[in-house]
């Protein structure tokens, strides 16, 4: 338990630095997006591109053919992200790391491929990936593959959290600026506030469960 609040500690503190922040907090953003895009895909829709930079602000480029599928995509991505950081949690519990680092790498890698085209978001999904290829060929034991997933898990629910937080603001005061929220206000004619806080709310309810996940022993 000192272990896991160690970790949240220094993610947290280290998410409001500038560097070191950047490059972790990114990781939120990479996913982010990255649902975004797989959403779209399922529902048969065009992805052009997915972009982010230093500001940790991103976007995913693509051609949506109906209302409902647009609407299925703006929702993907704050609750994609919530939802991604207790299956982490869930793979640690059941003992399936190896496997969903395993995963992660090889979606990294289709997403590299086939969508991201700008030097930074190049250079870190590259980084990335080489962090995982590494945890995958060299004989990593299961107690550290355990405390990435942990950290990584940490890491996506605290920007998701901010960013969450950040969107319900803009929704309120700055609606036109509010990203998913303005599109999902546009698409049901819901002001945009309201799907601000949905988007909380759920995220809520991760953290609720995060949370009680760090009663049990998850890491060691």
């Amino acid at each position: 338990m000192a272990i896991k609040i160690i970790i949240i500690s220094i993610c947290l503190i280290l998410s409001y630095t500038k560097k070191p922040g950047i490059w972790l907090n990114t990781l939120n953003t990479f996913f982010h997006e990255s649902f975004h895009a797989l959403t779209a895909l399922i529902l048969g829709n065009k992805v052009k591109e997915i972009e982010f930079d230093t500001t940790t602000e991103g976007s995913c480029k693509s051609m949506s053919k109906s209302k409902l599928r647009t609407f299925f995509c703006s929702l993907s991505g704050y609750i994609g992200c919530g939802f991604f950081s207790l299956l982490l949690i869930h793979s640690i519990k059941h003992n399936l790391s190896h496997l969903i680092i395993i995963t992660i790498t090889i979606f990294s890698i289709l997403i590299l491929i086939l969508y991201i085209k700008k030097t930074y978001p190049l250079v870190w999904t590259i980084c990335f990936i080489s962090i995982n290829l590494a945890i995958i060929l060299l004989p990593t034991p299961e107690t550290i593959k355990k405390l990435i997933l942990f950290i990584y898990s940490t890491i996506i629910l605290i920007e998701n959290t901010k960013a969450c937080f950040t969107i319900l603001y803009l929704s309120i005061f700055k609606p036109k600026k509010s990203g998913d929220c303005k599109l999902l206000s546009k698409i049901t004619h819901i002001p945009a506030f309201v799907w601000g806080l949905i988007f909380n709310t759920i995220n809520f309810y991760v953290i609720y469960k995060f949370l009680l996940n760090l009663q049990n022993d998850l890491v060691y």
